[in-house]
């Protein structure tokens, strides 16, 4: 604890005594999930940069996105946290291969499938799915209680996902439940955010090996196995069309890549996809029905663009300025990089927002403290898509950074504006839209534990009357 206080390299760091001096403040802070309120609190009372950990740093300006994640000289690199997020899978994948080299020749196996080009091949295969999904909406939540979009978003989300990675839907809007694996993937997920504390603590790590083998793998197990399952399924199923996934088939086939890579690229492609886009929907609707100005203004502009749904598709809707200054805002105001993606400094160590930062130290940016930061957005907490619109508008944009940036950025980009987009789309086209409790407080209900855990949204639709 002396030491840490001291005589550590990062001693010169300020933040909260039991942060600089062990790692029990950041785990109880993970454990709670209010970690992203906490982390933003210590950044207006430290500054831009605070000691998370003794041996790790949190910083909140857009100037450190651009050194830790786009840095062109010495680039820092994932963390060990990416070892546990793939772990089960023998080989990496896009996002968890931590050697910055390897890590680009994967992430090329996906670029042509992330074009837009590709993504207009399965343009009908995204419709179908969001087409279901619009049917039941107005089914299932016309009555007093409407249906919770939340879950509803999840379930949309994660059929896609299923298209996107394995070539088939998980079938959950059809059968108007989720799937077994969307479940575990949470409690895995869940587990990864306690396990990443556990792995900085050698004495607590040694101790958590002493628990039997099959409580701590079992989760793990249920989704590898069932990731392997799917891709080859996919694999078998060669040659019948043409999808995301065929490029990465091809080279499975001529022995470039092995089964086990394809498995876990899918894998993570399934939950990241799904997640994210999920999250973004309901906090954009969330927010949409708590602004009747800026609902009105986006139902006029959907409903005054297209004679019908069937009008709607990727093309169109992604042109919508007002849609899209709408998702943007979304994705500023309750980012799905909520939580800061870890980077190890490389030695000797290199200069972030004009610290000197010393090797073998973990960093990240607050996406969260950043994109609500009153430097770079006027009234940050307040709901404002026309921001995104008004060329004298002041906000520094690239303070938001749903995405990440630099060469580790989402690959997905394209995609997930043109799912979130269309789904909006038809969605408010087809139906008025109201919250079934009027004083709900979403927002502070959110949690993040690695993903955001989000409460329920009941929403109510009613078929718009056509005259």
């Amino acid at each position: 604890m002396i030491y840490n206080l001291y005589f550590h390299p990062l001693a010169r760091f300020p933040g909260p005594f039991w942060a600089r001096t062990t790692l029990f403040w950041r785990f109880w802070h993970d454990l709670t999930g209010l970690s992203h309120w906490t982390i933003q609190d210590c950044h207006r009372k430290y500054g831009d940069v605070f000691r998370v950990g003794p041996n790790e740093l949190s910083f909140a300006s857009v100037q450190a996105y651009k050194d830790i994640y786009a840095a062109k000289g010495p680039r820092p690199l994932k963390s060990e946290f990416y070892d546990m997020l793939g772990t089960g899978f023998s080989e990496s994948c896009v996002v968890t291969e931590r050697d910055h080299k390897w890590a680009l020749q994967k992430r090329a196996l996906f670029t042509s499938a992330m074009s837009s080009k590709a993504l207009m091949e399965q343009e009908v295969v995204i419709q179908r799915c969001i087409d279901g999904f619009v049917e039941k909406l107005g089914k299932l939540g016309g009555g007093p209680g409407g249906l919770d979009l939340t879950k509803w978003y999840m379930m949309l989300s994660f059929d896609i996902g299923g298209e996107m990675a394995f070539g088939e839907s998980f079938g959950c809007v059809d059968a108007e439940t989720s799937n077994h694996w969307l479940d575990t993937i949470f409690a895995h997920l869940h587990a990864i955010s306690i396990m990443d504390n556990i792995r900085r603590m050698p004495l607590v790590e040694k101790t958590a090996r002493l628990i039997p083998t099959k409580w701590t793998t079992g989760i793990r197990n249920r989704i590898t196995g069932f990731a392997r399952e799917k891709s080859k399924r996919r694999i078998e199923r060669s040659g019948e069309t043409v999808d995301f996934l065929s490029n990465v088939v091809e080279k499975v086939r001529s022995g470039k890549i092995s089964h086990e890579e394809m498995a876990a690229h899918c894998s993570i492609i399934a939950i990241a996809s799904s997640e994210t886009s999920a999250t973004s929907l309901a906090t954009i609707t969330y927010f949409l029905l708590r602004s009747p100005a800026v609902h009105n203004r986006l139902k006029a502009e959907i409903r005054d663009h297209f004679k019908s749904p069937q009008e709607i598709d990727i093309a169109s809707a992604t042109k919508l300025p007002y849609l899209f200054a709408v998702i943007e805002e979304g994705l500023r105001i309750v980012p799905t990089t909520t939580v800061g993606f870890l980077r190890r400094v490389p030695f000797p160590g290199i200069e972030v927002d004009g610290h000197f930062v010393p090797g073998g130290t973990e960093v990240s940016v607050s996406g969260w403290t950043t994109a609500r930061d009153e430097r770079y957005f006027h009234d940050p907490l307040s709901f404002k898509p026309e921001r995104w619109l008004d060329p004298e508008c002041k906000d520094v944009k690239e303070a938001s950074q749903p995405f990440s940036l630099g060469p580790r950025s989402c690959p997905g980009k394209t995609f997930a504006y043109a799912q979130m987009s269309v789904e909006l789309a038809k969605m408010i086209w087809t139906y008025d839209m109201e919250l079934v409790d009027p004083s709900l407080d979403w927002e502070k209900q959110v949690r993040l534990h690695f993903v955001l855990w989000k409460p329920e949204l009941y929403v109510r639709f009613i078929e718009r009357k056509l005259s």
